[in-house]
This record gives structure tokens, sequence and C-alpha cells, in this order.
């Protein structure tokens, strides 16, 4: 039979997990902060001269001024146009890295020890392709979904344009939102458990893709519950964080100083939160596929 493992446990497991496993945590967040840096320097560069000519550095110690970030905007327009396509090349860098750690984090968690770093880059080199192949799909699905969207969205005005009853016109619109919605959800569902699949299962690509796919089939409740349950736990951290900023403005350097450290604590438990759904998933998706086979006493002959 079929041993049950339901979303309660998967994601009580994957937390564990993601607590041995703390040097992923840092590996992660080492990444991160690497890539923020690169993408932040041109930034810093104009917003370090801008403020160093002004009077806007002693008000910006005693909180967000919209004022300011308007006229800064405005007055380095070019210069941001300029590094648009250094953003897309970066932003994409960022995507392909996050594809490369995936497959190692969805392998890693699914185990029940710690593994090693060098593990983990070694795992994360060999899923890189069958996961960027799987990403692409997901890609092309929300696209279509995108292109689908537009073409009801313009449906819906036409109806407008034609003085059709507003109620039908609202009515239509709240199913359109419900519809791309749901399918969104769906879309994301099959895509992580087949990731899932992808780094866990040992055999050819399209096997555990199908097999990812037919598990949210098979276990729709408990795959949503996850998903929604570690979506969740990242949505409680960012908000967390945001009450945080709202009610602390530093107006010393040692405020600011405080304001940084706690940036950084919160970047950390966010990435703690990532790691929980990948290990949520791994642990859901692979203790599912465990069957218990009766021995028959004929099998020890």
């Amino acid at each position: 039979m079929r041993v049950d493992f339901g979303a309660r446990e998967a994601l009580k497991t994957g937390t564990v997990r993601a607590a041995r496993n703390w040097r992923l945590l840092f590996i992660f967040y080492a990444f991160n902060f690497l890539a923020a840096a690169v993408m932040a320097l041109p930034f810093a560069t104009v917003f370090a001269r801008d403020v160093s000519r002004s009077l806007a550095g002693s008000d910006l110690l005693r909180g967000f001024s919209y004022r300011w970030y308007v006229e800064f905007v405005h007055a380095n327009s070019t210069y941001f146009g300029a590094l648009l396509p250094q953003i897309l090349v970066l932003a994409t860098l960022y995507i392909l890295a996050e594809v490369f750690m995936a497959g190692g984090f969805y392998w890693s968690l699914s185990g029940k020890s710690a593994v090693k770093p060098r593990e983990f880059f070694a795992k994360s080199t060999s899923l890189f392709f069958p996961l960027m192949l799987a990403t692409l799909i997901e890609i092309a699905l929300l696209v279509i979904l995108y292109e689908a969207n537009q073409f009801w969205a313009a449906a819906d005005r036409h109806a407008a344009q034609a003085a059709i009853m507003e109620r039908l016109i609202l009515h239509a619109e709240l199913w359109r939102y419900g519809i791309v919605a749901v399918v969104f959800l769906t879309i994301n569902l099959f895509a992580d458990f087949a990731r899932a699949a992808v780094s866990i299962d040992g055999d050819d690509f399209w096997p555990k893709m199908k097999r990812g796919c037919g598990f949210v089939v098979k276990h729709p409740l408990s795959a949503l519950a996850v998903y929604l349950g570690a979506t969740l736990l990242s949505v409680v951290v960012v908000a967390s964080f945001v009450l945080f900023r709202f009610g602390v403005h530093g107006d010393t350097l040692a405020a600011v100083f405080g304001e940084i450290a706690a940036s950084q604590i919160f970047i950390l438990f966010r990435i703690f939160a990532k790691l929980i759904f990948y290990s949520a998933e791994a642990c859901l998706y692979k203790e599912n596929q465990i069957e218990v086979i009766k021995v028959k006493p004929e099998m020890l002959e």
C-alpha cells in the first residue's frame, strides 16, 4: 500500500530539514547578496552623487521622501534608460542561477540528512539543463495564459463598447480574473512538482515530468495546501518586515546601520521560508512515492 504523507507533515518535515541544511541558507544568502550588490552598484553611484550635493541626505534619514524620489528619477531618467540592457542581462543571469540552484535544493532537502556544499553544487550542475527545459515549458504556458487573458480582456472591452448590460460585463470580468488565477495556480503547481520529480527521481526527463504532473492530479489538495502554506509563510515574513519598516525611522547613523542589520536578518528569514517551500514540496512528493511491499514467504526462498 502507499504511505500517506499530508501537507501538515510535509511542512513540518520541510521546516526541520531546511533548518538542518543551514549551509544552503548561507549559500543562497551569499548569492542574493552578490546579485543585489552588482545590480545596485550603478544606482548607488548616482544616488550618492545626487544626495551629496543636495539637502536631501539628512531628510532621508528620517524616512522615505516621495517628492525627492520623483525629482531623482526625473533628473536621472536618461542614465537609467541606458542601464536597462544591463539590468535585463543581470535579471536573466539571476533567473538562470535560481534554476541552477533549484535542483540542488529539491534534491538536498528531500533527504533526511544534511548535505555538504560540494554535493549540492554537483547535483545542481547535473540537473541544470533538465530544470531549464522544465522552466521554459512553464514560461511558454504562462505566455499562452497571458495572451489568452489579453484576448479575453479585449473581448470584454468590445462588449462594453457595444453597450451590453454593465452587470453582465462585471460578471464576465470576475469570471476572467477567477479563471486566470486558477489556471495560473495550476500551472505553478504542475511546474513545481514536475521540477521536484526531475530533481529527485532517477530516470529519463519526460517520464519524470509526467510523474510530477500526475502527482498533482493524484494529490491535488495536499499539493495545493503545501504550496499555499509555504507561500503564506513568505507573505507573513514580508508583511512583518514592512510593518517594522513603517514603524522605525532612523535619524542617526547608528539607527541606519541598525535598520540595515534588520534588513539582512529579514532576508535570511525570507530565504529560510523559500527553503521550506522547496523542502515541503520535495518531502510531499518523495514520501508519497514510497511503496511498502508486503514480503511473501515464497519471496524469501
